[in-house]
């Protein structure tokens, strides 16, 4: 053995032996084995990953309409990390569909890629796109509004017919598809409108089945104008008597069921000119206690209705008694009594205005003052001065224009009184 060990040829073979197991031990070690899967090695620098890149199409879009394509699709790229970090920073990189040359009809086409760095495998998914080719053509096809809401506008107001600006437009797409149009529309919303609606709305292709229409339209938007109107107002109304009451009795007081009207009118215009309602008017010939008349509200010119359409205007009829002439008199008369009614006149006593609505101004068409006939006792009557007495016009519910109005009276507590006369004029602006 020790011969042998002394032996150099005896050394070098058992080191190439010993280098051949060694060798054999490591290639089986890195060597994947195809019978079993999960001795599969994978090599740490290859990676893969999903980009999403704009589908482009090549066409003479001079003479055709593409549809059916999709306007992105998704590519896996396998490589490295610094490829595909380089492939997704590039700009130049695109999917596309090549249709140069086809005529219309529907093709399934390969999706193809370009501008990849090299190194990396590129799977466009789908592979293919089925795509519908049409002759381009355009047609002008007239534009209708739709207006939501009509029944919705803000009490006392009506819509008149959409003002468009553009009557018609022109549609661009596929011969089919430009030849299923029905109709071109737009949509305007006037729910809870006061005014004039004035805006901008885009329009849109519908088919016969109410589905949209993918094609160009142009212009794309038109400019639409909803007049908006006020056909409604409401105006007071007063009451005044003709005749006379039996004799010994005057009118005390009016009393009406409603103070005010809804007037109606076709349009805004004529609403306009619509400022006051002709008073009611009742007669009190030969009357002797309070009577209630259902009267019917005349309706203005330029107006097509009123409401209510009646009013119950109730007279308050007093009983007069002999005049006084001086307090002497009365104390004197043997014949008299203390609680007996009498009447006393009050003149020139000054009306007031009440109710004015705000930024109007108002004023008397004529006299400011009244002549005012107080009914009582004599104790009551004596103690009565003309501050004690107040007269005024209720204006409340009333827009510009010339008004017929009642005179208020307030008299202390026992009192009863006129005024004469009983109604004035008054312009409000």
């Amino acid at each position: 053995m020790d011969k042998l060990l002394n032996n150099n040829w005896f050394v070098k073979i058992v080191s190439f032996v010993m280098a051949l197991m060694l060798y054999a031990i490591v290639s089986a070690g890195e060597t994947p084995s195809s019978n079993n899967p999960s001795s599969v090695a994978v090599n740490p620098t290859q990676q893969s990953s999903i980009v999403t890149e704009r589908l482009a199409l090549q066409y003479d879009d001079n003479q055709y309409v593409v549809s059916g394509a999709p306007q992105t699709i998704s590519v896996r790229l396998n490589g490295s990390n610094e490829s595909i970090l380089k492939a997704k920073l590039l700009n130049s990189k695109s999917a596309y569909l090549d249709l140069t040359g086809m005529k219309p009809g529907t093709y399934d086409v390969r999706v193809q890629t370009r501008g990849f760095p090299s190194g990396l495998t590129v799977r466009p998914s789908p592979k293919t796109v089925r795509v519908t080719i049409q002759k381009k053509t355009s047609k002008e096809l007239p534009v209708a509004i739709d207006i939501l809401n009509k029944n919705s506008l803000a009490d006392g107001y009506s819509i008149g017919d959409p003002v468009i600006d553009t009557q018609s437009v022109t549609v661009t797409g596929g011969a089919d598809t430009v030849d299923s149009i029905a109709f071109i529309k737009g949509v305007i919303d006037v729910k809870g409108a006061d005014a004039t609606v004035d805006k901008m709305t885009s329009l849109h292709a519908y088919n016969n089945n109410g589905n949209q229409v993918n094609v160009t339209i142009n212009p794309s938007t038109v400019n639409v104008r909803v007049p908006i109107d006020k056909v409604s107002k409401k105006l007071g109304i007063k009451a005044v008597t003709t005749g006379n009451p039996a004799k010994g009795y005057s009118v005390g007081s009016i009393d009406l069921s409603a103070n005010e009207v809804t007037v109606s009118a076709q349009d805004g215009n004529a609403l306009s000119q619509i400022t006051n309602i002709e008073p009611l008017s009742v007669s009190v010939d030969g009357l002797r206690k309070d009577k209630t008349f259902s009267v019917t509200v005349p309706v203005p010119s330029g107006a097509t209705k009123v409401s209510p359409e009646k009013i119950d205007v109730t007279v308050h009829i007093a009983k007069e008694a002999a005049a006084v002439s001086d307090s002497s008199s009365s104390s004197t008369d043997s014949g008299s009594s203390s609680t007996d009614n009498q009447t006393k006149k009050l003149a020139n006593i000054p009306v007031k205005m009440t109710g004015l609505k705000d930024g109007l101004n108002a004023s008397f068409d004529n006299d400011d003052h009244v002549d005012v006939s107080v009914t009582g006792s004599v104790q009551d009557l004596d103690k009565l001065s003309d501050s004690d007495v107040k007269a005024s016009v209720d204006l409340s519910g009333l827009d510009t224009g010339k008004h017929q109005v009642s005179v208020v009276l307030s008299v202390p507590n026992g009192l009863q009184a006129k005024a004469s006369p009983d109604t004035v004029s008054v312009s409000i602006s």
